[in-house]
Order: C-alpha cells, then sequence, then structure tokens
C-alpha cells in the first residue's frame, strides 16, 4: 500500500511540471533544478546523470550532446545591468526527444511563458523540435535589445567624455569592453551549438524546419557581427578618453607653466633688493619702491601680451 501511495505521489509530482499534453508531445516544465521531481523524470525517460548534474551546477556556455533517445541542450539568455555596465547570463535546458520534451531553468523564464501559449493554440507547433526551435527563438530576440541598451551606454559615455572625462566614465568603459567580451563567449557558444543542431538527424531536425534554423542561425551571426562594431566603438571611445584626458592635462600645465613663468622674474627682482646689503640701487631713494612696483607690474604685463601675441593664452 506504501508503494502504491509512493508511485501516486510521484505521478503527481510529473504531472505537476507537465504543462502541455498532446498526441505527439509531452513538455515538462522544471523551474527548481534540485528538485526531485527532475530526478523522476530522470528514471522516465533515462537522462545520463551527467546531464541532470549540468542542470543543477548552472553557468554552462550553450552547447548540444546526443544520446540514444534524446539530445540534450543548454541555451543562453543575456540581460544587460545599467547600474555596473555589465552582462549577465543565464540558462535554459532541453531535453528533445522524439515526443517528449523537458526544459530545466532556475526559476520563472520569459522565453518558456512567451511560447507556452502559442504551442496549446496551434496544432502544427506541438511538436518537439518546433518547440526548440520556437524557445531558442524567444531567447535570441532579447539580444538585440541587449544589445541596443550597451549602444545607447556607448553613446552616454561618449557624451560625458567630450563634456569632462573622469575616472568613473574610465570604469564604465572597461565595464562595458568586459561585458562585450562575456556577450562574444556567450553568442559564440550559442552559435556552435546550433550549428550542431542542424546536423542532427531527425525528429531533431526536419527539412520543413531548416529555414527556420537558418534564420535563427543568422540572428545569432547578426549579434556577434554588432559585438565585433561596439569592441571597436568602445575602442575608439578609449581612444578618445585619453586623449581628452592628456589634453586636459596639457592645458592644466600650461596655464601653471604661464603663472610660474610671471612669477619667476618678481621672484628675481624681491629677492635681489631682499638681499642682506647695505647698499642696493634706490635704496636711499624716496621712489624707490615705487620704482620696483612699476617695473614689476610692466614685466607681468609685457610677459602677458606676449604670451597672448603668440596664442598661448
Amino acid at each position: 500500500m506504501d508503494a502504491q501511495v509512493k508511485a501516486q505521489a510521484q505521478v503527481a509530482e510529473m504531472d505537476s511540471v507537465l504543462v502541455h499534453q498532446s498526441q505527439h508531445l509531452r513538455w515538462y516544465h522544471v523551474e527548481d533544478a534540485n528538485s526531485p521531481v527532475l530526478d523522476r523524470l530522470a528514471e522516465e525517460f533515462g537522462f545520463h546523470e551527467l546531464e541532470i548534474e549540468d542542470c543543477r551546477h548552472q553557468r554552462h556556455t550553450a552547447k548540444l550532446e546526443e544520446y540514444d533517445n534524446h539530445i540534450f541542450v543548454i541555451a543562453n539568455s543575456l540581460h544587460f545591468v545599467p547600474e555596473t555596465c555589465g552582462v549577465w547570463f543565464g540558462e535554459v535546458a532541453f531535453f528533445v526527444g522524439p515526443d517528449f520534451l523537458v526544459t530545466v531553468h532556475q526559476g520563472p523564464t520569459r522565453s518558456v511563458e512567451t511560447v507556452l501559449p502559442r504551442v496549446k493554440s496551434v496544432t502544427k507547433l506541438q511538436r518537439s523540435d518546433r518547440v526548440l526551435h520556437g524557445v531558442l527563438d524567444a531567447m535570441v530576440d532579447r539580444y538585440l535589445p541587449v544589445l541596443d541598451s550597451i549602444s545607447d551606454r556607448i553613446e552616454q559615455v561618449e557624451d560625458r567624455i567630450h563634456e569632462s572625462p573622469t575616472p568613473k566614465t574610465l570604469e564604465e568603459i572597461f565595464s562595458l569592453k568586459r561585458g562585450l567580451v562575456e556577450f562574444r563567449r556567450v553568442v559564440s557558444a550559442m552559435r556552435e551549438m546550433l550549428h550542431a543542431v542542424t546536423r542532427q538527424r531527425p525528429p531533431y531536425f526536419r527539412a520543413d524546419m531548416a529555414a527556420y534554423w537558418r534564420d535563427l542561425y543568422d540572428h545569432v551571426i547578426r549579434g556577434l557581427s554588432a559585438i565585433e562594431s561596439f569592441r571597436e566603438l568602445l575602442a575608439s571611445v578609449l581612444d578618445v578618453y585619453l586623449t581628452a584626458t592628456a589634453n586636459r592635462t596639457n592645458e592644466i600645465v600650461k596655464v601653471l607653466t604661464i603663472y610660474a613663468t610671471i612669477a619667476l622674474p618678481l621672484v628675481v627682482i624681491t629677492g635681489y633688493f631682499g638681499m642682506n646689503f647695505e647698499h642696493l640701487p634706490l635704496q636711499e631713494s624716496p621712489y624707490g619702491v615705487m620704482v620696483v612696483h612699476v617695473l614689476m607690474l610692466g614685466l607681468m604685463i609685457g610677459l602677458l601680451m606676449y604670451f597672448r601675441k603668440r596664442h598661448w593664452l
């Protein structure tokens, strides 16, 4: 009796993650990779223990592995963090069989929530390969908005550099560069994974889906091209920052040099007349102080006029 109750409980657990069932497809979606229900599904469909380990120990880039009765796919979603100018990625695992699909994601995922209503309402979409394509397409479609956010941030950084370059701006530039490196690493893995999908046999890759997979592959390639463009743009922005900083430093040094040059003859004059000797020029003259002041003022005005004539001011 206990065994029967346990079996019923296991069936109830599996039914709790069954998001769609039709004649040609059973789709299970697990939102807790550490849940025992994933072990139940592994026993039911014969998943390898390494696949389950990959689901529970995340931070994998995209890949595809082939097994006897299914293929195992990991795909990555990307998100831009405006506060840190960084990019972080999530992952969705797929167990794709001839008539079943198991998706695993830690917590809710917009990609599955977007595709699931369409699968329930359109009969021709109720195939494991079509659902796989639909979820991947929803994930890849969000790459371009992330790139748009990065592009907007690069423009803002460039504007701030022209106004006033600061160390914080330099920090943002390096954060964006690190984010683009991470972006490129993830998208490159997605490209290789999609290329591997197109080499699969039916039912994982069918001729009627070839055009859709090529279109998805092209989206990823466009994303990679945009990443390379932004990396070159960031390199140019960094050069502009360094040039602006150097120019600003040169301006400061020039102003200080002018002040020092103006002060130099004044220091010489005051030092000369400040010597501890009994007899100095103009020492006995009642106009001595006035003459020295006029001389110092004349030297200052003369130097300023000379600098202005040479366009140094």
